[in-house]
């Protein structure tokens, strides 16, 4: 795709995985800052999301993790991912050098307090400083209370403190929220600056 872009050409990207189109995406706003590329298939709404999250929850969880910027930690495997469903690389300071936000996504409709509790145990494990829970459902008051009661991740850097377990709901990342945590870096190697030629002339 990049080189046909590159000659100007109309293309067409297509595969199976949301994994791989979103690598598309991405390799192909590198390689072209400014340009738009047009996605279909891939949910907009909250519907089409728990559509998909219904059909196939694999693919919900990789759409989930790359649409939030993060790295999907086990690839196209499907398996068990230790709780881990992604990681957001951040910069911690010259002393911690990079930390990461470990990402775990629940696409069903029924969520509770051990997720929260589940997370916390992960990032003890991990030694890492912040959590996100990516739920297709809202919270419970119980969940967010258990989050609340995580108490903080303090940075000296940065000047200030994040929380460390930290609830975003689908519909939530739909409207463009995101974690509350300091800049990253790229989780996906990115591609070099390409210069575009003159645009192909219409087919018949």
């Amino acid at each position: 795709m990049p080189a046909a872009q590159k000659l100007g050409r109309r293309w067409i990207g297509i595969d199976v995985t949301y994994l791989a189109i979103n690598l598309i995406e991405r390799r192909m706003a590198d390689a072209f800052p400014g340009l738009v590329v047009e996605v279909e298939g891939a949910p907009k709404d909250l519907a089409s999301a728990r559509d998909l999250a219904h059909r196939d929850k694999w693919q919900f969880q990789w759409w989930a993790v790359t649409k939030l910027n993060a790295q999907p930690v086990a690839g196209k495997k499907k398996g068990a991912d230790k709780g881990i469903d992604g990681v957001i690389p951040f910069f911690a300071g010259p002393k911690e050098d990079y930390k990461r936000a470990i990402v775990s996504v629940k696409g069903g409709e029924h969520v509770g307090v051990g997720m929260v509790r589940d997370l916390k145990g992960v990032l003890d494990r991990e030694k890492e400083p912040i959590g996100v829970l990516l739920t297709l459902a809202p919270p419970t008051k119980e969940m967010v209370t258990e989050a609340a009661a995580s108490g903080f991740y303090e940075n000296d850097f940065w000047g200030r403190k994040f929380a460390r377990v930290q609830i975003l709901t689908v519909e939530e990342m739909l409207a463009g929220k995101r974690p509350d945590m300091p800049w990253g870096k790229a989780p996906f190697a990115k591609a070099p600056t390409e210069k575009e030629k003159s645009q192909q002339e219409a087919l018949l």
